[in-house]
């Protein structure tokens, strides 16, 4: 029996029943072959399809990461535009207090200017009154000291 297994054609009688017998190993290795083969290329695909999976899960993970980047960004982006819009109204409420205290300061101004105004015209008016009554008062002692001199040389 251990002849037949190192040379199975060995004592067989005729040469179709030894082709028929390479023929059925032929077969039985491509079998096998074919069986390897599709083995192989069941784990190709297989590797395959999780490597799809893990790109399409990788791929579903970024793009929730950028959405969540986005919304942030956006949310980041909406307080910076509502901080400036405060400021600005708060810039803005400031130059109308600063222009209506500047209009306040102003019309004091005007006012006392005014006044000084009145009291200067007022002053130069008393000036003036006491001038012409000092005039009149230096005329009128010139006319009477006129006279006296005139009565004392004679005329």
């Amino acid at each position: 029996m251990e002849k037949a297994l190192l040379n199975p054609l060995k004592g067989l009688e005729t040469e179709d029943q030894a082709a028929m017998l390479l023929a059925q190993r032929e077969l039985r290795q491509l079998r096998d072959t074919i069986q390897a083969l599709r083995t192989e290329l069941e784990n190709v695909q297989a590797s395959r399809a999780e490597a799809v999976q893990a790109a399409v899960t990788n791929a579903q993970d970024e793009a929730r990461q950028l959405r969540t980047t986005a919304a942030s960004l956006r949310d980041e982006l909406q307080a910076l535009e509502s901080a400036k819009a405060e400021a600005v109204q708060a810039a803005v409420a400031a130059g109308h207090d600063e222009a209506r205290q500047l209009h306040g300061t102003i019309q004091l101004l005007r006012d006392e200017l005014e006044r000084l105004r009145q009291e200067n015209a007022e002053h130069l008016e008393k000036q003036a009154r006491a001038h012409q009554d000092e005039l009149r008062q230096l005329r009128g002692t010139v006319a009477g000291l006129r006279e006296q001199l005139e009565k004392h040389h004679g005329r």
